[in-house]
């Protein structure tokens, strides 16, 4: 399972994996010549680089180096994940005892298996045999973390986050000691000197197994495209460079005669300390800084295209500054007339009329290429665009000029713009872009390439309550950003969902269209413009509050998802009339049938699905959080009962 963090960067995805493999290979090398040596008891081998690794701790990372890629090679294998669970934990068991072996200070024999018969020098190499105890417990600790990784389960995601972290911190402290000539660490239980390459193969296998699984639990926060993650990603790498920087420092400084060696350790773990801390620091408040000047020039740009637009109303010059701005029309190729782009054949001659655009090809903002027409709605015309400088594909979304003298729909398309730049969410489109073109305000989101779910669902006819409730738990995350923001949708509905394929065929969903989205904490005006001429909305996805023009809060978007959900499982919306009024009717005064009375569906879930579609907004779940809650505890219920049935 890939976190939708990552579903739609195929490239990030393979470039973990990439890491992965190179990763596990080098400790499988390392310690697949470690083992060689051991067999062929050749001494340079055994102490490859200078340090001695035992021979049950070089085979035991051996065989985890080799899950690894096995693991990386085959990521969706369901037989080869079993495969390197079950290893993985019978790798960890052994750790674990050979940990209560050394704890005891005891020589388990029956606990060894031999591995060779009497080798030349009169040998025979046991499993797992004497191991240091920093081998053990980077065995135990980098084999359990593996096991737990391959369960693919997001409750276990921190518990071996945390056992990879700790297993890094433990592997670093030899290293650290090594670089600034400390080889040995000692207290009140004596010194301990610990093989630097096995604390270096610790570390890459750690790393290793995270790039198995990148983007889940708190190590998404490395992948985050926003400044908390580029603060990190930029800690971590200079913490990374300040480790030999000072170590070559500390070698000039001795060999200068500046400082001495007893000196200089001491000095250099300070400076070393001191730098880090204020490296990490700095990042986090550039971090600060940087995104609280992008929040400042984004509303900057909003409220300067709102003032332009109401200026522009009031001087009654919105239509003049439109003038000769029709982006497409239809040329005739033998008269040469242009009309409209909809004309298919000239009238005058009958030829067929040839589509010219008059935006594909150029630059904005000298950064944004219009690629192509996407396609036009009653508010809005979209294009393709794409950025010369990050080659990122982007949807370029137009007001249509007709629309300027309305402030109405002018208001809609800003607030578009303003609910969109709050939020940052993977099931969310992002706004990077706002201004004019010829006059026309213009947004750059996000470029999903996909289909809607209405037209998913005209596909399917319905949808499985698998596939219903794997698309609604996306929406439902999008939406609790979007209410953690401040942001009520008010238009949910199967048109307003992008579904798109990414990566082997995987669904990642989308919220968009947030044109009627109100703020919460906004005055009461921006309530009044969706209140004139009628309510906004779509009436089939509307709740009864919005029907009557009461103020919209989260439990609004709650009864609308309940209607999509409704739609997905039964093809059609829990209520409509023949026109807009008769649904209104129906929407205020009727109950609609349960979805189990249509299609079979656990009763919980068809429970849920009436709450969520109650008249009254206080009998709904009273958030989307508490819905998200209880939609993911009948998925899991509906898995264990798979499983309960299906024991294979």
């Amino acid at each position: 399972m890939i976190p939708h963090t990552l579903e739609s960067k195929p490239r990030l995805l393979d470039s973990f994996r990439l890491s992965a493999i190179i990763s596990g290979s080098l400790v499988f090398i390392y310690c697949l010549t470690v083992v060689i040596g051991w067999y062929c008891d050749i001494q340079s081998l055994k102490m490859l680089f200078g340090f001695a690794v035992p021979f049950g701790a070089a085979v035991s990372y051996m065989v985890l180096a080799c899950l690894v890629l096995v693991l990386a090679l085959f990521p969706d294998r369901k037989d080869v994940r079993l495969a390197g669970a079950s290893i993985s934990l019978l790798v960890a068991l052994c750790g674990a005892v050979k940990l209560a072996e050394t704890i005891q200070e005891a020589d388990w024999d029956w606990f060894n298996f031999p591995l060779s018969g009497e080798l030349a020098n009169g040998v025979v190499l046991m499993f797992p045999g004497q191991v240091t105890p920093d081998g053990i417990i980077g065995i135990l600790l980098v084999s359990t973390s593996l096991f737990l990784m391959t369960m693919h389960s997001s409750r276990l995601d921190p518990i071996w986050q945390m056992l990879l972290t700790f297993t890094g911190a433990v592997a670093l402290l030899p290293v650290i000691g090594f670089l600034q000539g400390i080889p040995e660490f000692c207290g009140l239980w004596g010194c301990v000197k610990v093989p630097v390459t096995l604390a270096v193969s610790t570390l890459v296998l750690s790393f290793a197994v995270y790039s198995l699984r990148p983007g889940s639990g708190w190590f998404a926060l490395l992948l985050e495209p926003d400044m908390l993650g580029t603060a990190l990603r930029r800690s971590l790498f200079a913490l990374m460079v300040l480790l030999p920087l000072f170590t070559v420092i500390k070698a000039g400084a001795v060999a200068a005669h500046v400082i001495d060696e007893n000196t200089a350790s001491p000095a250099l773990s300070v400076l070393n300390l001191l730098a880090g801390v204020s490296i990490v620091i700095s990042q986090f408040v550039y971090a600060y800084r940087r995104e609280q000047d992008l929040r400042r020039d984004t509303e900057k740009k909003l409220a300067d295209l709102s003032s332009q637009v109401t200026q522009g109303i009031k001087n009654n010059t919105g239509s003049s500054n439109l003038v000769g701005f029709s982006p497409r029309y239809a040329v005739c190729s033998k008269c040469g007339k242009q009309l409209s782009a909809t004309v298919l054949n000239c009238p005058d001659d009958d030829e067929p009329m040839k589509v010219v655009d008059k935006l594909e090809g150029q630059i904005l903002d000298g950064k944004y290429k219009i690629v192509e027409y996407l396609g036009a709605g009653g508010m809005s015309t979209v294009y393709k665009a794409r950025h010369i400088v990050l080659d990122k594909i982007l949807a370029l979304k137009l007001l249509q000029p007709h629309l300027l003298g309305n402030a109405r729909f002018v208001q809609r398309f800003q607030r578009e713009a303003q609910a969109m730049a709050r939020m940052q969410h993977p099931n969310l489109l992002t706004v990077h872009e706002c201004g004019f073109l010829e006059g026309v305000p213009f947004l750059l989101l996000d470029f999903v390439d996909g289909k809607g779910l209405d037209v998913l669902i005209q596909e399917r006819a319905r949808l499985s309550v698998g596939q219903m409730i794997a698309i609604v738990l996306q929406i439902a995350e999008g939406l609790i950003n979007a209410h953690d923001n401040g942001v009520v949708h008010r238009d949910i509905k199967p048109a307003n969902i992008m579904i798109s394929e990414n990566v082997k065929g995987r669904e990642l969903v989308k919220v968009v269209d947030f044109g009627l989205a109100k703020m919460l904490e906004d005055d009461p005006g921006h309530q009044k413009i969706s209140k004139e001429g009628n309510s906004a909305g779509s009436p089939m996805y509307m709740s009864p509050e919005q029907c009557v023009g009461d103020p919209a809060d989260a439990r609004t978007d709650i009864y609308a998802l309940g209607c999509l959900m409704y739609e997905c499982l039964t093809g059609n919306p829990p209520l409509f009339g023949q026109s807009v009024l008769e649904t209104f009717n129906k929407v205020m005064n009727e109950k609609p049938k349960s979805v189990s009375t249509i299609v079979e569906i656990p009763q919980e879930l068809d429970d849920l699905i009436l709450k969520c579609l109650e008249k009254r907004p206080e009998d709904r779940p009273a958030s989307m959080l508490e819905f998200r809650t209880a939609l993911k505890e009948i998925k899991e219920r509906m898995a264990g009962a798979r499983r309960a049935a299906n024991p294979a």
